[in-house]
């Protein structure tokens, strides 16, 4: 038996070590932007979650506003909303014609250590 018909006989079946590695680093790649696509969502859902929740607290400040006397309505300092601890809301009043009042309410909440805040402004009359 020849060198050439010895070669024939190995049998040449797996994968090669360098195959191996190659398929691993592109499966860990692919996780790793796999993971970062998922946790992107996920931070944007609870961002999302977030701005709904303020602008209902403000909403909510301005009814009540609304249903109160013209003379009883003031400026409000921030301060933490009851019941959700994460957010804290103002109210600033002004004047910018007699018997008409201007009533802005922002909402604050922080994220990634960056104070964000949304504003809602009506007006109210003594009429």
């Amino acid at each position: 038996m020849s060198l050439t018909d010895q070669f024939h006989l190995v049998d040449k079946k797996g994968f090669t070590l360098l195959e191996v590695l190659l398929a691993v680093v592109l499966m860990v790649t692919g996780s790793v932007f796999l993971l970062q696509a998922i946790g992107t969502g996920l931070f944007s859902g609870g961002v999302n979650e977030s701005e709904l929740v303020a602008y209902n607290l403000a909403a909510e400040k301005m009814e009540s506003l609304e249903n109160t006397a013209y003379s009883s309505i003031v400026n409000e300092a921030k301060a933490a909303v009851s019941g959700f601890p994460l957010f804290q809301r103002q109210v600033a009043v002004t004047t910018p014609q007699t018997d008409l009042k201007q009533l802005t309410v922002t909402t604050y909440w922080t994220v990634k250590g960056t104070e964000i805040s949304t504003t809602l402004v009506t007006y109210s009359s003594n009429a």
